[in-house]
């Protein structure tokens, strides 16, 4: 073989595209290239680490990775990055859930190619009711015997679940789900409510219940739970991932190129033969016989024309819309609360309420990342990783000015009620406008066997991988899946047997 012809090329270097570089090069032996357009890995993935970039390539790379932008900074961005104030950080440019902590489908991938991560879990969960901090179980004190009893069937019937049978619920809503299963309004409204929170949509009824449950069961069969563990991020940022990833890649004889822009798919007939892409050193053609696409199913079009997409996959296409939401990050010092290393969420942000104007009760969740990990930060600064979602689409909320700049309010003025001397102890802060967070949102309709095939159903070497299809879960824990699968197909082998039964 040539130095472009390899056995298979990747298109995209986020976290789908080199999880399944790395199984198909470690795992198989097989010669990978991954082409990635920006200068840095990661995709959605992306951290900043000590950054000192200028402000053009900042936003730039909040855009291209996140489809991010930033909407309120104190002080001014421009400011900030003048006096290269985030040199002395590490944040991510994206909001991300490390379901199982460090016992994730991540862990176990690396864990099977010979490779490991250091992953913090979460310490605490605690739950804003009745204008005070609760433990989730705590939320129950109030509960009748009946309703404690209830609550308890809901939540075994949800756990004796198989993968198999908890996919029957894919399109099923939350909201319904629950209807069906108790009476109590309160049982209800807590399960549905900590679904919202899981998965990122401010409406039970846009939740898929069966992904619900799924998920809710690898936390629950991994010997985590919310309160302790259920969450986390890898020590130093979750670029460490993604490095931990390509260095398999590469050792293993793989090849990854940044700064090389695939420009479309090459086709001999229905044949997929590899892809042509722009670099900084001219066009570049790469012969395979495998190609794998690592990008949004939003976004496929340039790269594999419509017209190769049967009708009923068109459809599926048009019809995805991605996690969208307010996020950012608050730097205090010191430490907002230095003895607790976990999440808040606050089920209801006040005055951003449904009858507020807004299709849900937007849930607004935030953590000290600084405390979680303290090498993200200076000694004695902590950083507040703060999220709250608004929809993209039926309503568009996130394109809503109006509905943006109330959510924003309320964000900092719950933050200044609840931190002592909020001005004084406040150093920076900056808000982002994320429109794609995840490429898919977990909505009945979207998931289960609506997802897109890893195999492309009509042209032939032709694959995909991320987090939005065949396979169960969303964001990162998603997109594993999806690299699992995409793996299984180009190598004829079922390469879930890395994963324990109730992952796969």
């Amino acid at each position: 073989m040539s130095g472009n012809d390899v056995d298979v090329v990747i298109v995209g270097g986020g976290i789908g595209g080199l999880i399944a570089g790395a199984i198909l090069a470690g795992r198989e032996g097989l010669r990978v290239m991954v082409l990635e357009k920006e200068r840095f890995l990661g995709g959605k993935m992306f951290s900043f680490e000590h950054s000192e970039f200028d402000s053009h390539e900042f936003q730039h790379l909040l855009y291209s990775l996140v489809r991010s932008r930033v909407i309120r900074s104190d002080p001014p961005l421009e400011e900030l990055l003048k006096a290269k104030v985030f040199k002395e950080f590490i944040f991510e440019g994206g909001w991300h859930g490390f379901i199982a902590s460090d016992r994730s489908r991540m862990s176990f991938i690396l864990k099977a190619l010979g490779s490991d991560l250091k992953v913090i879990p979460n310490r605490g969960f605690r739950w804003w009711h009745r204008n005070d901090w609760h433990e989730l179980r705590a939320l129950q004190q109030d509960w009748s015997r009946e309703e404690i009893r209830e609550g308890r069937e809901v939540s075994r019937q949800m756990n004796l679940m198989s993968v198999k049978e908890a996919s029957a619920y894919d399109h099923v809503d939350m909201a319904a789900y629950m209807r069906s299963r108790a009476r109590s309004p309160k049982v209800r409204q807590f399960h549905e409510v900590l679904a919202a929170w899981e998965t990122g949509l401010n409406d039970p009824a846009l939740v898929s219940a069966g992904e619900h449950i799924k998920t809710v069961n690898l936390v629950h069969c991994s010997g985590r739970d919310f309160q302790a563990g259920g969450a986390g991020e890898p020590a130093g940022g979750f670029n460490s991932m993604t490095r931990a990833f390509a260095q398999i890649i590469e050792r293993s004889g793989g090849t990854i190129r940044t700064s090389a822009s695939v420009e479309k798919v090459l086709f001999n007939g229905y044949t997929a033969r590899g892809v042509r892409a722009a670099t900084p050193d001219g066009p570049l053609e790469v012969a395979a016989r495998a190609v794998v696409c690592n990008v949004p199913m939003q976004r496929i079009y340039p790269l594999v024309p419509r017209e190769y997409w049967p009708l009923e996959f068109a459809e599926r296409i048009s019809r995805i819309w991605p996690l969208a939401g307010i996020l950012g990050w608050v730097c205090t010092k010191p430490p907002m609360d230095p003895a607790f290393a976990g999440i808040y969420v606050v089920p209801v942000l006040p005055g951003c309420s449904a009858a507020d104007g807004f299709r849900g009760d937007v849930l607004f969740s935030f953590e000290d990342a600084g405390v979680i990990d303290p090498t993200r930060v200076p000694p004695g600064h902590g950083l507040i990783a703060v999220w709250a979602g608004l929809l993209p689409r039926d309503p568009d909320e996130i394109h809503n000015p109006d509905l943006v700049n109330q959510v924003v309010r309320a964000m900092l003025s719950f933050l200044q009620n609840l931190i002592p001397e909020f001005e004084q102890r406040v150093q920076w802060y900056f808000l982002t406008l994320a429109e794609e967070l995840y490429s898919l949102s977990v909505t009945p309709g979207l998931v289960g066997d609506r997802r897109i095939p890893v195999a492309h159903p009509t042209v032939k070497n032709l694959y995909f991988t991320g987090d939005s299809v065949t396979q169960w879960g969303f964001g990162i824990s998603g997109a594993a899946g999806g690299a699992i699968h995409c793996a299984s197909a180009v190598t004829g082998k079922d390469q879930s047997v890395i994963l324990p039964f109730y992952m796969r």
